[in-house]
């Protein structure tokens, strides 16, 4: 009795293990996941795309196909980079788009409200009153609707974001030297507006909520 009961539960571990096996087999068949693929993205942008340091933006919640148009232009190194270009070059098309509509389906959450925002320079409200006179002066509301709270495939979301990163981006497309995609219309907007101009836009954008 004791000889086949051990050879019972031998059995069943037996088909435990098979089992356990063959969906770890299928699963490497099928590819990583959408979480899985994600999950690489989680040293810079934080887990679900919730970033936890100044000089990287969130993007949870961002628009799948503005992504997907990100990960392009880093791909084939249209969109000046430092380390996405090479990252970029590492996924296929199809995981691109999984790794665009996991992030797509996740929550925005500000840059102030993470445990990490005291690493970061902190929103001067004057020169956010500054920056919100510029914005309409500017007629940055043609594309950052809503004080920056809106976003659509080719517009990311501004409000809230790490001002230290709004700051990095506001550099990045005054400096024509980058040829920056879709720079041409930043340009004109940002054409009379100086570098102070241009810092209190990014702590308007930043004090937004």
């Amino acid at each position: 009795m004791h000889r086949k009961k051990i050879q019972t539960m031998g059995l069943i571990s037996g088909l435990v293990a098979g089992g356990l096996l063959c969906a770890t087999a299928a699963n490497a068949e099928s590819g990583p996941t959408a979480a899985m693929l994600a999950n690489t993205c989680a040293g810079c942008h934080g887990t679900d795309g919730i970033s936890g340091g100044p000089a990287m933006p969130t993007i949870a919640g961002m628009p799948a196909n503005h992504i997907k148009t990100l990960m392009k232009e880093f791909k084939d190194g249209s969109r000046p980079s430092t380390i996405m270009g090479r990252l970029a070059k590492g996924y296929s098309d199809e995981e691109v788009a999984l790794i665009a509509d996991f992030f797509s389906k996740k929550k925005w959450a500000d840059a102030e409200s993470h445990a990490n925002s005291k690493l970061a320079t902190a929103v001067d409200q004057a020169q956010a009153g500054k920056g919100k006179k510029l914005t309409a002066s500017a007629k940055c509301d043609k594309c950052h609707e809503d004080d920056g709270k809106a976003q659509d495939e080719n517009t990311p979301r501004l409000a809230g974001q790490w001002l230290d990163y709004l700051l990095f981006k506001m550099q990045d497309y005054k400096n024509t030297a980058l040829k920056v995609p879709q720079e041409k219309k930043m340009e004109k907007a940002m054409e009379k507006l100086s570098a102070e101009d241009l810092a209190a836009i990014a702590h308007f954008y930043a004090s937004k909520h």
